[in-house]
């Protein structure tokens, strides 16, 4: 089998496991998971039922706006020249399938849109799954089996040589593991949230699992990091249930903090536009892709499009719970 980390400086390729951009989509993954979910099974307990429609309605509200703008200015730079060009790239981002991609097509404007399209097939599977299999024993059963699938593909990726025009760890089967890692942490928060209380209640031990287990690419076998995908996973999901659990403590004082509720505020804007200032990768000529400026741009048209576009639009939300 290849090896499993990048070859070079043990230390620091560790360290750039524990802080790399793949281990930021994991965690904010594994957040994503672990809210929608638990706004469907609060939707679920309050109604009886899930209104799909609203569901999906909410969701354009709140994803497509900047998502409309950030490709009509990409097909223009493409048009012109300015950087490049992949029509085929383009509409396999439009349609939410960049995770599919092959690599010829692959634009690193575009890159990393396919987390985008990770959730938005999450999107259409997940809330026909929770209505289906309405035996909360059997949901988490069916979740946990997924997840460990997913581990299994990440260990053979390796050796599918003959899907080497891909990138196959940003396909559907691995790479939607973290969000049903943070989904089923919503399912046991839900379900089964008095043992929780139980676990948590004056058990500092819990506070250091959480951090053996965000930290694992530090000390982590080498044969493990296949697994990571589900061990910073657990991680994160139990940091968001002692945050759900403790709506008093310091991490929920320090979340609050008004900046830092800002920045998440216009986080999606700042993720979907950084792809064509930033990149995904160095190399481009374009002006505004240059250091500093294309740090400037990127948080200035985030502000711009959080407050005169996403804002604006967010207020039709209330008309679809």
């Amino acid at each position: 089998m290849k090896a499993l980390l990048p070859q070079g400086d043990f230390v620091q390729d560790r360290f750039w496991g524990l802080i790399s951009g793949g281990t930021g989509v994991n965690i904010f993954f594994t957040l994503s998971g672990f809210l929608i979910t638990s706004i469907l099974l609060a939707e679920l307990a309050k109604n009886s039922r899930i209104s799909i429609k609203n569901f999906y309605v909410r969701r354009f509200l709140r994803l497509l706006p900047p998502l409309v703008i950030f490709f009509v200015a990409t097909a223009i730079f493409m048009q012109q020249g300015v950087i490049s060009s992949s029509g085929v790239g383009l509409a396999y981002s439009m349609f939410y399938v960049y995770n599919f991609v092959p690599n010829p097509y692959y634009t690193a404007e575009l890159g990393h849109t396919w987390s985008l399209a990770i959730e938005e097939q999450f999107y259409i599977v997940w809330p026909f799954a929770i209505l289906i299999f309405r035996s909360k024993l059997l949901l988490m059963l069916l979740t946990s089996i997924v997840i460990l699938i997913c581990v299994i593909v990440v260990w053979i990726i390796p050796e599918l040589t003959i899907l080497k025009n891909y990138n196959v760890g940003r396909w559907f089967i691995p790479a939607v593991g973290p969000i049903l890692g943070g989904s089923l942490f919503a399912l046991l928060n839900t379900y089964l949230r008095d043992k929780w209380k139980l676990l948590f209640q004056g058990n500092r031990k819990f506070i250091l699992l959480i951090a053996i287990l965000l930290t694992y690419p530090l000390y982590a076998p080498i044969f493990l990091f296949p697994a990571g995908i589900v061990i910073n996973a657990i991680g994160v999901g139990l940091l968001l249930v002692r945050i759900s659990l403790n709506q008093s403590s310091r991490i929920v004082s320090i979340l609050e903090f008004k900046p830092l509720m800002y920045i998440g505020n216009i986080s999606y804007g700042l993720y979907v536009y950084q792809g064509l200032f930033l990149r995904t990768g160095p190399g481009s000529d374009f002006w505004i892709q240059q250091f500093p400026i294309n740090i400037l741009f990127t948080f200035v048209t985030a502000l711009i499009s959080y407050h005169f576009l996403e804002k604006p639009i967010l207020k039709l939300k209330s008309r679809f719970r």
